[in-house]
């Protein structure tokens, strides 16, 4: 009786065993498809970061130029202000019907 009672408690350990493996190879399964969606967001901000690096260099040398050409010809800079202006209130009132 003995034996029969070892081996069902033994059959059970075994099954709780492969259960537990099977958790645990769950669980690798869903740490490494984390670890790699990770990186690729990562490899994304990267990215990401870079290219907002070159925009905001490029931004700041297109405005260096708009600023030197303004203090060029201020006559023309009061001009096109004035023409946007106009622009912009002529397409605020079309709006608003």
């Amino acid at each position: 009786m003995s034996d029969n009672l070892y081996s069902h408690r033994e059959g059970q350990n075994n099954q709780r065993f492969d259960e537990l493996a099977s958790t645990l190879r769950q669980f690798r399964n869903t740490v490494d498809d984390i670890q790699s969606n990770v990186q690729q967001e990562n490899s994304m901000l990267n990215l990401l970061n870079d290219n907002f690096g070159r925009m905001m260099l490029s931004v700041k040398r297109t405005s260096g130029e708009l600023r030197t050409v303004m203090n060029r010809n201020s006559s023309l800079t009061k001009t096109v202000g004035v023409i946007l202006i106009f622009f912009f209130v002529v397409w605020m009132l079309y709006k608003l019907r």
